[in-house]
């Protein structure tokens, strides 16, 4: 009884789920004297088991066995008819269903199943009993007590494993939505929205298509676990009907994992976009569901998934309610801004014409008028340059106000990084040196966005640690990379002053396969070295 107290003690040590069913084969075979222990947790349906937790046999022994077990045999009887039960030798039973290759030598066998409330969880596993013939009376009830108190353990671990979870999709949401209110870089915010889902969802891949200006479904980001390579097919649209139906109902779906006869239009999009992956279970969420049409994200998981998909849909679906929102109040926030700068512009411009304007040509007329009573030869040359240069004012201005009604374009990469060099002169003392090298107008929005990070990054710790007399940025790109160099001729950086940001520019480096760098410059400064594949 202190044996079993302890192992309770010990199981609830810690909430952490895959941590607490560990503890609890630990503690099962060492109460009951075992050899070999498990702990096998039984699929939703509650027709065969989705994982399998040992004790006793080391990680080379299970990966020479091959695949964990299903359920068949003396582990499915538990399912099937879920009370304890002890057998002296596994072979001879009549639910036998023999032992794969490379299987470690078991023969007595006792189990008992774990309940959370009415639900049977998963079933407890012992084999090999230590000194005896046979698990004992006492050994049956030892383990049933335990998985009592398991049962309560594991329950209480699945709801702090929910709460955990539901604040990261919270946190989630939040980081999202202030990126896409802070800034205009989109792609970065739905890059966001693909790699939360997929990490929190516990998914394969993941992405987000937007409804292009056709009106079709243009893929503009995705995410996926480190065991599947390649990059999405970014750019690629989806056209199949399937993908109309979904938004025009405006509800989440829960497709099953493809058939080895599925051919669907849809589901070779999906592969298309993002491999493999794009086989199993797929959960289709439009964004926001039952507001707009903004475009869908899409979740898949692994083949062999079972309830995860399924748990994870309603929280999946709130994310991508509120992540849809935040989309469209991010671009109501832009529309916003757009028609203020619009309503100024407008005001600017009748005001330049209704006063400035008129004020000119009377002042002109004027001049045009005292001119004629003008004798002396030095004076009347002088009124007339006067009018000619209000005239061409008159035209300056007329001019300007027809820029100002001209449609507004984005403000491209190399104007915005002019602005950012220039905005420093004053902390700095003096103008930096910019020079771009290649075709930067072009580059994603994504990649842009992270240009003008690198940029700013550097000439801030220029400006506060370097005391350099010289900063020359240059911005390179060609066919195979995007690279940004700045230098100084200062004292050279403090790596523990300017650590956060050092640490976000290598981050972004790394996210994309590339590289960052500070190095000392010669004789004296720093140079920050950093560069993306294209």
């Amino acid at each position: 009884m202190s044996q079993l107290l302890d192992a309770v003690v010990s199981m609830s040590a810690d909430l952490d789920l895959a941590e607490v069913l560990g503890r609890i084969v630990e503690s099962a075979t060492a109460l009951v004297d075992a050899r070999y222990g498990a702990l096998g947790v039984i699929s939703s349906n509650g027709e065969r088991l989705v994982e399998f937790v040992t004790r006793g046999v080391s990680a080379e022994e299970r990966a020479m066995i091959g695949h964990p077990p299903r359920g068949h045999g003396i582990l499915g009887l538990l399912i099937r008819d879920p009370r304890p039960r002890r057998v002296r030798d596994i072979a001879q039973h009549p639910d036998s269903y023999g032992f794969p290759p490379n299987h470690p030598e078991m023969h007595t066998f006792l189990g008992t199943p774990i309940r959370i409330r009415e639900e049977v969880f998963g079933n407890l596993y012992m084999a090999e009993k230590q000194g005896a013939d046979d698990f004992s009376d006492e050994d049956e009830a030892v383990l049933v007590a335990l998985a009592a108190a398991a049962g309560v353990t594991i329950e209480n671990a699945r709801l702090f494993d929910a709460s955990r979870r539901q604040r990261r999709w919270s946190d989630a949401v939040s980081e999202i939505t202030q990126l896409l209110l802070e800034r205009e870089d989109e792609d970065a915010a739905l890059g966001l929205v693909a790699g939360h889902a997929l990490t929190i969802s516990r998914a394969s891949a993941s992405l987000v298509a937007i409804v292009g200006s056709g009106g079709e479904l243009e893929v503009r980001a995705d995410a996926r676990s480190e065991d599947r390579d390649g990059p999405a097919d970014r750019g690629s649209t989806f056209v199949a009907p399937m993908w109309t139906d979904v938004r025009s109902a405006k509800q989440p779906i829960l497709l099953a994992p493809a058939t080895a006869a599925e051919t669907t239009q849809w589901r070779q999009e999906l592969i298309a976009a993002i491999g493999s992956a794009g086989v199993g279970p797929t959960a289709v969420l439009p964004l926001p569901p039952g507001h707009g049409d903004v475009g869908v994200l899409v979740i898949s998981w692994d083949e062999d998934s079972e309830g995860l998909p399924r748990e994870s849909m309603p929280s999946l679906t709130d994310f991508a309610q509120q992540a849809g929102l935040a989309l469209l109040a991010g671009r109501a926030q832009r529309d916003r801004a757009l028609m203020a700068l619009l309503d100024d512009r407008d005001r600017i411009a009748r005001d330049m014409h209704d006063h400035v304007i008129q004020r000119l040509f009377a002042t002109g007329l004027s001049l045009q008028s005292a001119g004629r009573l003008a004798t002396h030869p030095v004076v009347q040359p002088r009124i007339e340059d006067a009018v000619d240069d209000i005239d061409a004012a008159i035209k300056e201005i007329r001019q300007a106000i027809y820029q100002l009604h001209r449609p507004l374009r984005p403000a491209e990469t190399s104007e915005r990084l002019e602005t950012l060099a220039e905005s420093f002169s004053e902390a700095l003392g003096f103008s930096s040196s910019l020079k771009i090298d290649g075709p930067v107008d072009v580059l994603a929005p994504v990649v842009a966005a992270d240009v003008l990070a690198v940029v700013r990054e550097g000439l801030a710790n220029a400006a506060k640690y370097a005391s350099a007399g010289r900063i020359d940025v240059r911005v390179m790109v060609d066919d195979e990379a995007v690279r940004v160099v700045v230098s100084d001729d200062g004292r050279g950086v403090d790596p523990e002053q300017a650590r956060g940001g050092l640490v976000n520019l290598a981050e972004r480096a790394a996210t994309r396969g590339g590289t960052f760098e500070i190095l000392p410059a010669d004789p004296h400064g720093t140079v920050l070295q950093w560069s993306i594949p294209r």
